[in-house]
């Protein structure tokens, strides 16, 4: 749970090069410890392989917004990024998404969900 929790997902993200696919959907308590593993990796891993990553109704908050923009930015591999149903991602989701992927001409990002999210009008304009 919680740091502990994050710590060993990043290090799972960091290390990983054959993992395409993590599904950590419905696990509320993984909150800013999944923030901070998502600050942290993997995309410090050049031969990540992740394509598909499910973080619906994971508790994420305003705090991992910081870690959702450097993978987006930085991802070469994801396709799939699902993120519904954490309201208090809100601005902080905003602020990432205003920065990222659209930097990274190598992204391969074509499925991105946001639904239950708490992203008001402030995250269209820019």
């Amino acid at each position: 749970r919680g740091p502990a929790a994050g710590a060993a997902l990043a290090e799972l993200l960091r290390s990983s090069r054959s993992l395409e696919i993590l599904v950590l959907s419905e696990n509320p308590e993984l909150g800013d410890g999944l923030g901070a593993a998502l600050a942290e990796a993997p995309w410090a891993n050049s031969e990540s392989k992740l394509r598909d990553l499910r973080l619906n109704g994971t508790g994420l908050g305003p705090a991992a917004g910081a870690g959702l923009a450097a993978l987006l930015r930085s991802s070469r591999s994801l396709e799939i990024l699902v993120l519904s149903e954490n309201p208090e991602l809100g601005d902080g989701l905003g602020a990432a998404l205003a920065e990222a992927p659209w930097a990274n001409s190598e992204s391969k990002l074509r499925d991105l969900r946001l639904n239950g999210t708490g992203l008001g009008p402030a995250a269209g304009a820019g």
